[in-house]
């Protein structure tokens, strides 16, 4: 049996200041008390011990979700409730990237890696009582595959299948409980993808019992009435307002405590700490940075950190011009003021981004980063025959998200750097899913955009976002549309082999190149925060993934 991953490794901690903001100004320094190691805090409640069965939890977020096909879900909001409403082969022991046995309970390898066997659980069963098979996987699997598969419409995207799993050969039933994947080519990330949400086990009797179109494809649409084997069943979603699930008691792994659980999206920060604060919500995302103080000081409120596994990062469109010549991306590079932009948008409390993987990542690049230089800057324009400078957009959605904390004032921050040497940027704002839709199609010339780790692998960061292989319009995370050789060789180079220390001086060089072209540029990222009412047991935060509340309860 061989289990093969690479599980991400804690940085050094943040140190953040935690202290009322005596001056909050785009752009002034703030003076700061005592700072407090956000390292010390705690990434999930007290255990579920004295926990009671039942009870409504309500789960506050920025946004609601966009769909609920796991297959075609790219956006967090929506990964934060197919992680409990679906179950997939492997899974993350909580608080850490370490795979774990959860629909397969074991597996075995061949010796060249190209072939995977898995031993499926024979106690599962869907939300509509039909059982889980090897067929319910090879369904799966093979409807994301095959765009002739009944299983899906013509127009379904599955993004995260073309990023992660384009080496998959073949998969195939062996027995009622065996499955057996084939690759056509080593690839070293392939068990840790196997955790991703994308490879959720959907249910074919849903689908077989929808009937069919005129056109031979099923007509039931998992994003309507998503049925998987998870600790929570649907129940409603009104768009908007909130999404119901209800407990699961059939689940393999054990009923959950709380009978029913409630996404609510409260777009501000400040409302849903309110709300918390009132009890009309349990817990919540995305805390106001400014507010932790704050959240500290209150006794019936909890506040969890761990080391960020993600970045926030500025994505200039490398097919269109003048973004097309590495000169002019380099000009932006030296003039925006990162440090800056921490005080502005972050309070302060972010690490400034150097490559696309996050420090706390094994693999991440030690790269001493660019200094503030307004003239060199403007030589590079004026060698790229811009010397005046040029008119362009910058698109950012009006969403919070954990690393873009404050969406507009990044943007603005952003723009006035610009406008230093020339460039006027104009702003362009769009609602979350819209925007998605419109950056992934390329129309925009400059976005503000991030990425939370779903694995703890640098392939998830760098191949996913930054690969040609990737840029394809409509279903594209290589928003910069960057194409470059060099980087692809290296990266399907760190992919064939399972040695560690190649795999690293691959991604090593590959950033190094990243750094000198600046496709992107890697803005700041910043630490997991979670906040929950005092009584809450069982919550922890997932460094990848989504979220999990199949332990969470209230407190007897």
């Amino acid at each position: 049996m061989s289990f093969v991953f690479f599980p991400s490794v804690p940085g050094q901690p943040f140190k953040l200041a935690l202290a009322l903001v005596l001056c909050v100004c785009l752009g002034c320094r703030r003076k700061e008390e005592p700072t407090v190691d956000a390292g010390r805090l705690l990434g999930s409640t007290p255990g579920a011990s004295d926990v009671k069965d039942g009870g409504t939890f309500i789960w506050g977020r920025s946004e609601d979700a966009v769909k609920l096909d796991p297959a075609q879900v790219t956006d967090g909001e929506s990964v934060q409730v197919i992680t409990n409403i679906f179950d997939t082969l492997v899974s993350f022991k909580p608080g850490t990237t370490e795979i774990v046995p959860w629909l397969a309970k074991s597996w075995t390898t061949s010796a060249d890696k190209l072939e995977w066997t898995f031993k499926l659980r024979d106690d599962v069963k869907f939300h509509d009582g039909s059982p889980l098979t090897a067929d319910a996987v090879v369904f799966s699997f093979l409807r994301q595959k095959d765009e002739n598969h009944p299983g899906r419409k013509k127009t379904d995207v599955f993004a995260y299948y073309s990023d992660n799993f384009k080496k998959l050969e073949s998969v195939e039933k062996v027995d009622d409980h065996t499955v057996r994947f084939r690759l056509s080519n080593p690839y070293a990330p392939f068990l840790a993808a196997l955790a991703l949400f994308s490879t959720s086990i959907v249910c074919p009797n849903a689908f077989e019992k929808s009937g069919k179109d005129g056109d031979g494809r099923y007509k039931y649409d998992v994003s309507q009435d998503p049925i998987g084997t998870g600790p929570f069943r649907f129940s409603v979603w009104e768009r908007g307002s909130r999404i119901v699930l209800l407990r699961n008691p059939d689940h393999f792994a054990g009923a959950p405590h709380i009978e029913k659980l409630v996404f609510k999206p409260i777009k501000d920060s400040q409302a849903r700490l309110k709300e918390l604060e009132a009890g009309g919500i349990h817990g919540m995302t995305s805390p106001g940075l400014g507010d932790l103080a704050g959240i500290l000081a209150n006794k019936r409120l909890r506040l969890l950190s761990r080391p960020g596994v993600n970045v926030c990062y500025l994505a200039m469109h490398t097919q269109k011009r003048p973004f097309d010549d590495p000169r002019v991306r380099r000009a932006v590079a030296f003039a925006v003021d990162k440090r800056n932009l921490i005080e502005a948008a972050y309070e302060g409390q972010a690490e400034a981004a150097v490559t696309m993987v996050p420090a706390s990542m094994k693999g991440c690049a030690k790269i001493p980063d660019r200094r503030v230089d307004l003239r060199r800057a403007k030589k590079l324009l004026a060698d790229a025959g811009l010397e005046s400078g040029f008119q362009t957009t910058l698109w950012y959605p009006n969403n919070v998200r954990a690393y873009l904390p404050e969406p507009e004032t990044t943007a603005i921050q952003i723009q006035q750097d610009l406008k230093q040497i020339g460039i006027e940027a104009k702003l362009v704002k769009k609602e979350w899913s819209a925007y998605l839709q419109a950056v992934q199609n390329g129309k925009h010339d400059m976005c503000i955009l991030g990425w939370m780790a779903d694995i703890g692998d640098p392939d998830n960061f760098l191949y996913v976002l930054l690969d040609k292989e990737n840029a394809i319009p409509g279903q594209s995370n290589n928003l910069s549309f960057y194409m470059g050789e060099r980087v692809h060789k290296l990266l399907i180079e760190a992919q064939s082999t399972y040695v560690w220390d190649h795999r690293e001086r691959a991604y090593h060089d590959a950033q190094r190149i990243l750094f000198e072209e600046v496709p992107v540029l890697p803005l700041a990222t910043v630490n997991d925060f979670r906040v929950l009412a005092e009584d809450i047991r069982g919550y922890t935060i997932f460094p990848a993934g989504g979220e999990y509340f199949r332990d969470v309860g209230f407190a007897k």
